[in-house]
């Protein structure tokens, strides 16, 4: 019996050693993305070295590639995964929301307010603005995401229109300049501009559902 609790409190201990283990692997390999994430957006993914990463970060080149074999699978993890985060997002919106005037503009609103996160702000700018420099098989990848997140934006106008019971709108170039409306709120919203996010909101939300009335 003793025996049996000895080796039960050494397995114990050796779990807690991998977890711990485990846990700063994680930690690492996310300061190296949110590194990588400030870089990319401020310098661009072609102008920003693995060295000057290593050095912002203040770990040795052995630990980086311990996590990525090379610069364009970290670029590869942030835009795919910003990605597959939004078309999540947007899933969920329409799966909640089943008026379809509330969704699409909850969409929008939803959209610009991700905004709010730094974070998410830059890999939204990076994922918009850097994937081109993946290989081919990976912006094939992250292409898709693109193009399931202007599918869920066409399916959304498609639906305010049948709810009206009106012929809609082309609804690719309605997704594409809803879109588009969004991504430049993106390139030149300052927390401390004249605006605030719930204003831009209602008024491009307004502008898309009203137009110039």
């Amino acid at each position: 019996m003793t025996e049996n609790m000895a080796t039960s409190s050494d397995d114990s201990a050796g779990a807690g050693k991998d977890g711990n283990k485990y846990k700063k692997g994680l930690e690492t390999r996310e300061k190296i993305l949110a590194e990588a994430c400030q870089l990319f957006d401020s310098l661009g993914f072609a102008n920003t070295s693995i060295r000057r990463l290593i050095r912002n970060i203040g770990k040795s080149s052995s630990v980086i590639y311990n996590h990525f074999p090379d610069k364009e699978d970290i670029l590869f993890v942030i835009t795919h995964g910003t990605g597959v985060r939004v078309v999540d997002l947007l899933n969920d919106l329409m799966a909640q929301t089943p008026d379809a005037d509330a969704c699409l503009k909850k969409m929008i609103v939803e959209m610009l307010f991700l905004m709010e996160e730094p974070r998410l702000k830059m890999e939204i700018s990076i994922f918009n603005n850097e994937a081109h420099h993946l290989s081919e098989d990976r912006r094939k990848l992250v292409n898709e995401m693109h193009l399931q997140i202007v599918h869920l934006f066409e399916k959304a106008v498609a639906d305010v229109y049948q709810k009206k019971g009106r012929a809609a709108v082309n609804e690719k170039i309605a997704a594409y300049n809803i879109l588009a409306a969004i991504n430049w709120v993106y390139v030149w919203y300052r927390e401390d501009g004249p605006l605030t996010l719930k204003e831009i909101s209602e008024d491009i939300t307004r502008f898309i559902f009203h137009g110039l009335d």
